[in-house]
C-alpha cells in the first residue's frame, strides 16, 4: 500500500505485460491495463458470470425436473403446472423465484419445489451480487511494473557540497508530499504507535524527564516490491529528554536571550534564539550506529528545539515549552518560553525480516535473507533511502515545517498549552512512515532534468537503469488484473455451457425439453391443477425417452 502522493505520469509504468504484483496476502500473476479498460472488463465479466449462473440453474433445474418425470415415468400432465413455467423461464433466474413464490396452484408440499425456490433463490441472489463481488476479483489494485527509464535515484555518496546542496534540494518536495498525506489521513495513525510521554523523573529544577516510544512497519507490498508480500520493514525507536546538552544562556540587544548547547552529535557549541526564526523550530543531528537487535542495527540521533524566547497567551506545561510569566509584552502575551530547553536523545533499530531470518538494510541480501533474491539496483535504492533513521531526514528537510507547535504559531506568538513534546514526534513518525512506503515510487517524481546534476544511483554496469528492478508504481489511471481470475471465470462459463449442452442433448436428460411444448402449456385447465395428455409431439418426445432408458 502505498500512500498516493501525487499523480505518475503515463511514461513512468509500463502497460499490457505480466508481473508479479504483491497484497498484503500474497503474490499475485497479473497483467497492468489502463483503467478504461479495466473497467471495460469488469463490466463485460460481470456480465459472463450471469450467464454463467443462469447456465448452473438450467442444470440444476433440468436435474430436478427430469426424476419428476422419472416418479411419473415420463408423464408431464402429471407434474405440478409450475414446472412447466419455470422451465420455459429459466433464463431469468429473478423470474424464475417471482413465478414460484407467486403461483397460487402450486403444490408446496413437493420436496423438488421447496429445492428448486432455494436453488433459485441462492442463484438470484448471487446474480444481483455479482457486481460487487467480481470488481475485487478482477481488478486487484491500480499499479504497474516501473519504467526502468523513468527511474531515478539522487547518489547520496558525493562528497562536495554542491552536490550535496543539488542533492538536498531534489529530495525536499517528497518529504513535503508525504507530510502532506500525513497531515490529513488519520487512517495512517492506525499504521504508527507513539506512546504516551512518559515521566521517568523529574531535574533538580523539578522540570519533567519524558520519554516517548514509537515504531511502525512496513511489508514488501507497501513498498511496492514484487513478488516477495511477506518481506517486512520493521522500525522501532525510543526518544528521551536530555537536559545535559544545556550549557548557559547569555543575552544579546539584537536577538534577546540565546542559550548555548554541546551536542553529542555536532562538534562545537551549538545556540539556540530567535535568529533560528520566529516560529519554534528544531535541529536534527544524526548520530552513530550501534548493536540493537542486529549488529549495526540500532542508530543515534537527536534534536534540539529552538523555542526560546517565543511569547504565547496560554500557559505552557511540556519540557519543551515549559513557559514563564512576564510582566510587559506590547502584543499582550503574557508568557515567554524559559531558558535551556532541554534536547532529546534518540536511538531507532531497523529490522528486514524475511520467512524467521533477519537482517540490516545494508546487508539485505540473498546471503543474509535466503530466498530473497532482490536486483542490485533495488538493493542500493534501499541501501539509500533507508539505512539511516527515517525521522531524522523528515526533520532535517521539512525544516520550519517539522514541529507540529509551528502550526500554532503566529509572528512569534504561538498556542504554548496546545504544543508537546509528542505531539512534534507524532507528526514526524507519520510523516516517516509515508516517506518509508513511498521511497520506491517517488524515484519517478524527480525533475527529468535532474541526472545533470546529482548521479543516478540505479544506473547499472551498462550505463542504463536495468530492466529487472522489480518493483511497481500506483496510478488511478492503471488496473492491476489477476491472470487467474481473467481465464478461469471464462473457462467456468464454457464448462458449465458444455455440461449444460451434454445433460440437455446427449443424456437421457433431455425429456425435460418436452416441457417446451407451448402447446402443452396452452393446453392444460385454467386451474392449473388437472391437464389433458400431451400433444402428439409431446408423446413423441417422452415415448423416445422411454425406448433409450429401456
Amino acid at each position: 500500500m502505498v500512500v498516493s502522493t501525487t499523480k505518475q505520469l503515463p511514461n513512468t509504468y509500463n502497460l499490457w505485460q505480466r508481473f508479479s504484483f504483491s497484497t498484503e496476502e500474497r503474490s499475485w500473476d497479473a497483467v497492468a491495463v489502463p483503467s478504461w479498460v479495466g473497467d471495460k472488463l469488469n463490466s463485460a465479466y460481470t456480465f459472463i458470470i450471469s450467464l454463467a449462473l443462469v447456465q448452473f440453474w438450467t442444470i440444476v433445474l433440468s436435474l430436478i425436473l427430469f426424476l419428476a418425470l422419472r416418479k411419473y415415468k415420463n408423464d408431464a400432465s402429471k407434474l405440478d403446472p409450475l414446472a412447466v413455467t419455470l422451465w420455459n423461464k429459466r433464463g431469468d433466474l429473478v423470474n424464475s423465484v417471482t413465478e414460484m413464490l407467486g403461483f397460487r396452484g402450486a403444490d408446496w408440499t413437493r420436496p423438488w419445489l421447496l429445492i428448486s425456490i432455494f436453488i433459485a433463490v441462492a442463484a438470484g441472489v448471487a446474480k444481483t451480487a455479482v457486481t460487487i463481488i467480481v470488481a475485487p476479483l478482477i481488478i486487484i489494485d491500480h499499479a504497474a511494473p516501473v519504467n526502468p527509464a523513468a527511474v531515478y535515484a539522487p547518489d547520496d555518496t558525493a562528497t562536495d557540497n554542491k552536490t550535496r546542496a543539488a542533492r538536498f534540494a531534489l529530495e525536499v518536495p517528497r518529504f513535503f508530499r508525504a507530510l502532506g498525506n500525513a497531515v490529513v489521513d488519520d487512517e495512517l495513525r492506525q499504521r504508527v504507535k507513539v506512546s504516551r510521554a512518559e515521566r521517568l523523573g523529574q531535574t533538580e529544577n523539578r522540570e519533567d524527564i519524558l520519554r516517548v516510544d514509537y515504531s511502525y512497519g512496513a511489508t514488501g507490498a507497501d513498498l511496492g516490491i514484487q513478488k516477495y508480500f511477506d518481506l517486512t520493514f520493521n522500525v522501532t525507536g525510543s526518544c528521551v529528554t536530555d537536559y545535559g546538552w544545556f550549557q548557559d544562556s547569555f543575552d544579546s540587544e539584537a536577538v534577546g536571550a540565546i542559550d548555548r548547547y554541546i551536542i553529542p552529535f555536532a562538534g562545537g557549541f551549538q545556540f539556540t534564539s530567535l535568529v533560528d526564526g520566529r516560529q519554534p523550530s528544531a535541529t536534527f543531528y544524526l548520530g552513530s550506529r550501534t548493536r540493537g537487535t542486529l549488529d549495526e542495527s540500532n542508530t543515534t540521533w537527536g534534536a534540539l528545539v529552538s523555542s526560546v524566547g517565543r511569547t504565547s497567551f496560554s500557559v505552557g506545561t511540556d519540557p519543551w515549552y515549559l513557559t514563564a510569566p512576564i510582566l510587559s509584552n506590547d502584543t499582550g502575551a503574557g508568557n515567554t518560553v524559559r531558558l535551556g530547553r532541554p534536547g532529546i536523545s534518540c536511538w531507532q533499530d531497523d529490522v528486514w525480516s524475511y520467512h524467521g531470518r533477519n537482517t540490516t538494510t545494508a546487508a539485505l541480501t540473498s546471503g543474509q535473507l535466503p530466498g530473497l533474491n532482490l536486483s542490485d539496483a533495488l538493493q542500493s535504492m534501499l541501501a539509500q533511502y533507508l539505512s539511516s533513521p527515517i525521522i531524522q531526514q523528515v526533520g532535517l528537510h521539512l525544516q520550519a515545517s517539522a514541529l507540529m507547535s509551528a502550526t500554532t504559531s503566529l509572528d512569534q506568538i504561538f498556542d504554548s498549552s496546545a504544543s508537546s513534546l509528542h505531539d512534534d514526534l507524532e507528526r514526524l513518525v507519520l510523516t516517516a512512515y509515508v516517506v518509508t512506503i513511498n521511497c520506491l515510487t517517488d524515484t519517478t517524481l524527480y525533475p527529468t532534468a535532474a541526472i545533470g546534476t546529482v548521479p543516478n544511483i540505479a544506473i547499472g554496469d551498462r550505463g542504463v537503469v536495468p530492466d529487472d528492478l522489480g518493483y511497481v508504481v500506483w496510478s488511478p489511471d492503471v488496473a492491476t488484473l489477476s491472470t487467474l481470475v481473467i481465464i478461469v471465470i471464462p473457462t467456468i462459463l464454457v464448462g458449465v455451457w458444455l455440461i449444460a449442452i451434454v445433460l440437455l442433448y446427449l443424456t437421457p436428460i433431455k425429456v425435460v425439453a418436452i416441457l417446451d411444448s407451448s402447446s402443452l402449456q396452452e393446453d392444460r385447465k385454467p386451474d392449473g391443477r388437472e391437464g389433458n395428455r400431451p400433444t402428439a409431439s409431446a408423446r413423441n418426445d417422452m415415448e423416445e425417452a422411454k425406448q433409450e432408458k429401456k
